[in-house]
């Protein structure tokens, strides 16, 4: 996803929406970024400060929505008195909530707002996977 206005417009709308329906409190920075979180992931909650930090280069905005209600639910989490791990262990049954919590709010949203999947339409599907016409191939029959 390219940062233009309307990109923008559209994550600020998703993440409003999320914040009511988590029922979130306070204020909460949300940074979107051109280059990766510095971690193995394509998103980062920050429990001590709240924050939260999503890439967003080369990805569909749907995932991006994705990635962001995902750490959006540990902002929940960490405002309901929740203490975070610091082991994979531990950390998976949030992770686990996190995932069936925005796979839940993006869906939903998508029903009202179809134009969060137009970056996935067939041509800009082809066009992401093969970015040079000449390197396109057919595989099977």
């Amino acid at each position: 996803m390219k940062l233009t206005k309307e990109n923008i417009q559209k994550i600020k709308h998703f993440a409003k929406h999320c914040i009511k329906e988590l029922g979130l409190k306070g204020k909460i920075k949300i940074t979107l970024s051109k280059h990766q979180t510095g971690m193995p992931t394509a998103g980062y909650f920050n429990p001590e400060t709240c924050e939260v930090f999503v890439a967003v280069h080369n990805r569909a905005i749907a995932d991006i929505m994705r990635t962001l209600s995902h750490e959006l639910t540990h902002c929940r989490q960490q405002q309901q008195g929740t203490d975070f791990p610091h082991d994979d262990e531990g950390l998976q049954p949030l992770e686990n909530e996190a995932n069936i919590s925005s796979g839940i709010l993006v869906r939903f949203y998508g029903r009202k707002h179809p134009e969060i999947y137009a970056d996935l339409s067939p041509t800009n599907l082809q066009e992401f996977l093969f970015p040079n016409a000449n390197n396109r191939k057919v595989i099977g029959s």
